[in-house]
This record gives structure tokens, sequence and C-alpha cells, in this order.
């Protein structure tokens, strides 16, 4: 008999069922002899919450001028929350930020970032709920209106749920 640390290489085996899973699976225990194929761990096994979901950010130069920026999303999936964050106190008026994908507007993404009572941190946010879908190398638009008056900068965060 053969001990299974000295088999030669052309006699070891894949694990049961690896002919059959799926490209970027693991195999899942389940604590009695058996298990299946799983993209992530289930997070009632591992504890970790949100494993499908990442964050990126961009940082907007001038929320105070009107203009168009992009940023590309480097993954595919879909758009679950978007967050900002001011680098200064704005003046004059409020700022409204909106969000396209392909020149769509991103539905329920728009974030108001007040005037009143501004200060640096300040974070605002949306939760998109439609038009939000994105490719892999897929630019996102953030628009700035300009509303305020004084050069202040802003950190976008999106929230994506990969696909």
């Amino acid at each position: 008999m053969v001990e299974h640390a000295n088999v030669a290489a052309a006699n070891i085996h894949e694990c049961k069922g690896a002919n059959s899973a799926s490209v970027d699976t693991v195999r899942i225990s389940d604590g009695a002899g058996s298990g299946s194929w799983a993209k992530v761990p289930p997070a009632s096994i591992t504890g970790v919450n949100n494993v499908n979901l990442i964050t990126f950010t961009y940082r907007f130069t001038d929320i105070s001028t009107a203009s168009s920026q992009w940023v590309v999303c480097p993954i595919a999936g879909i758009i679950s929350k978007i967050y900002t964050v001011i680098h200064g106190v704005i003046t004059g008026s409020d700022t409204n930020m909106t969000f396209e994908i392909a020149g769509v507007v991103v539905t329920n993404g728009a974030i108001v970032i007040a005037q009143s009572g501004s200060a640096a941190g300040d974070v605002d946010s949306s939760t998109p709920t439609a038009a939000r879908t994105l490719t892999a190398g897929q630019a996102i638009e953030v628009i700035s209106d300009g509303g305020s008056t004084n050069t202040v900068d802003a950190t976008v965060t999106f929230t994506i749920n990969v696909a």
C-alpha cells in the first residue's frame, strides 16, 4: 500500500467534483464528509459580510465649478451606494452632484451637498435604484452643477455589488 504522501504525480487526483466545478470556485465542506463548489464562502461560514461588494474612490476637483469628470469602474457590477465627502466649507449655494453611465442618469443617484453649515469632512450619500449597471472598464460620469462659490474638492466613493 502506498501512503498518500508518497503517491506519484501521475496518480494524484483532483478534489471530488472538480471536473464539473465552475471557474474560480472553491470547495466548501458541509461538515458531513461532503460539500459543494461556490464562488466565495457564505457569510455564515466565514463571518464576513458583504463579500461581493467593492469600493473605489475618485477625487472630484472643485465642485464649485460646473463640470463633468469621469472615473472608470474596474469590475462589472451594480452601484449600490454613492458617497461624497467634501474637503472644505462651501459657500453661496448647495452643490448638486449627479452620475451617468453611457449618458444615462443613475436613478436616485443624485447627491445634494448642502452649503448651510458645511464643513470639511461632511458626508452625503445616495442609494441608486436603476440605470446603475456597469461593465468592467466602463466610465461613470460625475457631474457637478457648480452651485457653490468657492474652490472645494470632494472625494466620491462608489460601492459596487460585483456581478
